[in-house]
């Protein structure tokens, strides 16, 4: 898509899954490969300020080896793709630069891939481990009462002091 083709159709809706997987090359070294991948997006063109809106969602699957153990796993996830693209920065500051005459959706889907990918891909990435030698995992207000009945050991001193 190219500058002529978003003044004409101010507003494009794309839907699409993308069945090219092994064309799709991603910059994180724990990525195997690509086995799904979707996308459903809006694009708009913003005449006053020469601006390519895109909004929409991706949806992806990976092969991915966990940073923590080592292991191969699937990683699913959904990313929101709200971003503003120029031709020219000339008018929006703001936005991303389009590379080029050509607007390729494809090359910026793996962009905001590559962008929203955590660095240390695993399995795991949400959840404490619970185990642990002399310490427990507690509510905010658990830990903000224990803190409340501790009693600092600066006052024992300044008690000494003043004894003496």
């Amino acid at each position: 898509m190219n500058r002529q083709y978003f003044e004409k159709n101010t507003h494009t809706e794309l839907t699409e899954v993308i069945n090219d997987l092994e064309s799709i090359k991603l910059n994180n070294v724990l990525v195997k490969k690509v086995t799904y991948l979707d996308y459903d997006i809006d694009i708009d063109w913003v005449n006053s300020i020469e601006t390519v809106s895109v909004n929409g969602v991706i949806n992806f699957t990976l092969e991915a080896i966990d940073s923590r153990t080592g292991e191969q796993f699937e990683y699913t996830n959904a990313i929101d793709w709200n971003d503003e693209y120029t031709f020219s920065d000339s008018i929006n500051d703001h936005a991303n630069i389009i590379v080029g005459e050509e607007f390729d959706v494809k090359n910026y889907l793996i962009e905001q891939i590559n962008i929203n990918l955590p660095f240390n891909l695993s399995n795991n990435s949400d959840i404490i481990k619970k185990t642990g030698f002399g310490w427990t995992i507690m509510s905010e207000e658990e830990f903000y009462q224990n803190e409340q009945n501790k009693v600092d050991q600066r006052w024992d001193k300044l008690d000494e002091f003043k004894k003496k």
